[in-house]
């Protein structure tokens, strides 16, 4: 089982990653096996494979994509929730999504299971 600092710390490595435009790393962090709902409502991708693919998809779609920690990360037993700021420029266009993800981590510490909790109403342009 992973400690709370573990866990936070995959979060912030996770951003980081996100940040630096790293699928490689994003996946990494990744048990093989996971399942990630982003948008929570929206169907899910499942496996690495699947994974690996929304996300450099989310890469190619963005000119730039920062994903910044908004808030205190929390962590407990095997879950943890962070408020997240996505900033991305599309189109010559910059815009911000605030977003909670909340995660579950496997024995290995891995994420079994992330949530994305926004919607296209969270999405505010900025200067």
């Amino acid at each position: 089982m992973p400690t709370t600092d573990e866990m936070k710390a995959a979060v912030t490595a996770y951003t980081a990653a996100h940040t630096a435009g790293d699928v490689d790393a994003i996946v990494a962090i990744f048990a093989e096996d996971a399942v990630v709902a982003d948008p929570v409502d929206k169907p899910p991708f499942v496996g690495r494979d699947a994974i690996r693919e929304f996300f450099a998809g989310t890469h190619e779609f963005a000119e730039s994509l920062e994903l910044v920690v908004t808030g205190p990360i929390r962590a407990v037993d095997h879950f943890a929730a962070a408020p997240l700021r996505a900033i991305t420029s599309m189109g010559g266009s910059k815009f911000a999504v605030d977003i909670i993800d909340v995660f579950t981590f496997d024995e290995d510490g891995l994420i079994s299971d992330m949530k994305a909790y926004w919607t296209a109403s969270d999405i505010a342009p900025i200067d």
